[in-house]
């Protein structure tokens, strides 16, 4: 069966803004562009309800966290991956709607190759055991907020790393756990990951894609999804990178894999060791998550539209209110390697 056209309606300003050729220019048509969305974006309301859930913690290389920046010797990071569930009101039809962000099958994902050299590499009791922490699953944490597979109209990612969709949507002859969810994805991400280039392999799992078309919505840039949630088209850290924009009650929130902390977007303001001077160094006002350089100037790009986009935090007005989807974590094995500052996870309203 064929693939899902979008039933969603664009951003403004910023789909026009990404035309521009050029990439200084490009950046610059952004910063305005993502201000005018944001207002237009706020205008409309709140979303209905958010919570976030932690799923898993993580090792990640140092090298790629703050893309060398950070001074330790240390080789890893470690990460806390975790689950937005978001409920808003759909356009047009005003009928609520429950959308997971980044519901990541962690126990899939080891088949990523990256992981599954990892675990070789140290054995399964270390990996398990001492530097993995699991904090629950999708599944458990749908059950302890009221909710069930059945109620999820719509899932989607930041991006494809790690993630293999079959257990959720179905596909290989496997029942699908969410029935009536598609997922949304960003056509250029859907692409990317059915053809994959030898670079960014490492990264995926193997056939993780494999689900029936029909389960797929494909998505062509920056999409309002309902009052208060929309998905923007952040391409860099993969070419279909995605991040996911709540206007609640107070502020707005984003979060994305870009940046592995808030500081990714003040690093200036960051007290891990090199990162303040390697920006001052290199002039840059954000420091990427850069684990792939497909291409690090619309990364830059793209987290200067998220930073912009979400604004400052309500509780640490210093600070961007960026929520990683993947969060730098304080961890013994990281020595100097923790958050300068952890905002407050995104949680509001009443999940229905």
């Amino acid at each position: 069966m064929s693939l899902t056209p979008s039933p969603f309606r664009p951003l403004p300003f910023l789909p026009e803004a990404h035309t521009e050729r050029s990439p200084g220019q490009r950046l610059q048509k952004l910063r305005r562009a993502a201000l005018d969305a944001r207002e237009a974006f706020v205008r409309e309301g709140p979303v209905a309800a958010v919570a976030t859930c932690d799923l898993v913690t993580f090792p990640y290389p140092t090298l790629f966290a703050f893309s060398g920046a950070a001074l330790s010797p240390a080789p890893y990071v470690m990460m806390t991956n975790r689950m937005q569930v978001v409920q808003f009101a759909e356009g047009g039809t005003g009928q609520r709607r429950t959308l997971l962000f980044n519901p990541t099958d962690y126990e899939r994902g080891y088949a990523a190759p990256f992981y599954r050299a990892l675990r070789e590499r140290y054995g399964a009791f270390l990996s398990d055991k001492v530097m993995t922490t699991r904090h629950g699953t999708v599944q458990g944490h749908l059950e302890s907020l009221g909710l069930t597979p059945s109620d999820v109209d719509y899932l989607a990612f930041d991006h494809l790393h790690i993630q293999d969709l079959r257990g959720w949507l179905g596909g290989a002859g496997a029942p699908a756990v969410f029935p009536r969810a598609k997922l949304l994805v960003q056509r250029s991400e859907w692409t990317m990951v059915k053809h994959l280039h030898p670079m960014q392999c490492v990264w995926f799992v193997p056939g993780g894609a494999e689900i029936p078309e029909d389960r797929v919505v494909l998505l062509d840039g920056d999409t309002w999804l309902g009052q208060g949630a929309a998905l923007l088209s952040t391409p860099g850290h993969t070419q279909g990178n995605t991040s996911l924009a709540v206007a609640t009650a107070n502020e707005v929130f984003v979060v994305s894999e870009n940046g592995v902390s808030t500081e990714s977007y003040t690093p200036l303001l960051s007290r891990i060791a090199g990162v303040r001077r390697f920006a001052e160094q290199m002039g840059w006002e954000v420091v990427l998550n850069g684990n792939t350089r497909e291409d690090s100037l619309e990364q830059y790009a793209s987290m200067v539209v998220e930073k912009l986009f979400a604004g400052p935090s309500a509780a640490d007005g210093a600070f961007v209110n960026f929520h990683p989807s993947s969060l730098l974590t304080s961890h013994l094995l990281a020595p100097g390697l923790g958050p300068t500052v952890v905002l407050p996870a995104p949680n509001t309203g009443e999940l229905h």
